[in-house]
C-alpha cells in the first residue's frame, strides 16, 4: 500500500495546517490545543486523534514520533495589534516549547507560521532568535516567505510569515 506521512500538529486550532495536509496524503497523527472552544471543534472533526491540552505538558513521552510538525505559536506578542513584547510575551515564548518537542521528537519536516510583525519585534532581534532556534534544533534547510490568505481565494488580507525547517535525521522509507 500507499506510504501514509504523519503529521502533529503544536497550537492546532481548528487544523487549518492538518486539513491541507490531508489532502496532500498526510495523516493527523496528534495535536496540541489548550483552547476549549478549537477542542471542541477538533473532537468533532478527529474524534479519535490523540490531543493533548497544554504544549508545556506536551513532548516525546507522550507523543509520537511524525514526518511533519506544524505550529502557528500564539502571536500575541508580535502583532501590531497588541504591545509587541515579542518572545519575551509569554504566549509567544511559548516557541520555545515547540522548539523542545521539534528537538525531543526530530521530524522530517517543521512549519511554523506567525503575523509578520515577527519581522521587527525587539528590533528584529526575535527574529533572529526564531532562525536560530531553528538551527539549533538541527535544521539543515530553513527558508521564510510571507503569504497572504487573499492570494489563496480567501475573501480577506490575511499576512502570515510561514518558515520550513529540514532536520538532521530523514526518513527512508
Amino acid at each position: 500500500g500507499a506510504v501514509t506521512y504523519k503529521v502533529g500538529s503544536l497550537f492546532a486550532g481548528v487544523e487549518g495546517f492538518g486539513q491541507g495536509l490531508e489532502a496532500a496524503g498526510f495523516e493527523v497523527a496528534w495535536q496540541v490545543e489548550i483552547d476549549k472552544d478549537a477542542v471542541s471543534v477538533l473532537e468533532r472533526h478527529y474524534p479519535t486523534t490523540h490531543r493533548v491540552r497544554d504544549v508545556r505538558d506536551a513532548g516525546a513521552h507522550n507523543l509520537a514520533r511524525v514526518d511533519a510538525i506544524t505550529f502557528g505559536s500564539p502571536c500575541q506578542g508580535f502583532s501590531i495589534a497588541g504591545r509587541q513584547e515579542g518572545l519575551e510575551d509569554v504566549r509567544s515564548g511559548l516557541f520555545g516549547e515547540a522548539i523542545r518537542i521539534i528537538r525531543e521528537l526530530r521530524p522530517t519536516f517543521a512549519v511554523w507560521e506567525n503575523v509578520p510583525g515577527a519581522f521587527s519585534t525587539n528590533a528584529g532581534r526575535d527574529f533572529g532568535a526564531v532562525l536560530a532556534a531553528l538551527a539549533e534544533s538541527g535544521a539543515l534547510d530553513i527558508a521564510w516567505r510571507v503569504l497572504d490568505a487573499q492570494w489563496f481565494g480567501v475573501p480577506q488580507r490575511r499576512r502570515r510569515i510561514f518558515h520550513r525547517r529540514t532536520p538532521l535525521r530523514r526518513y527512508h522509507r
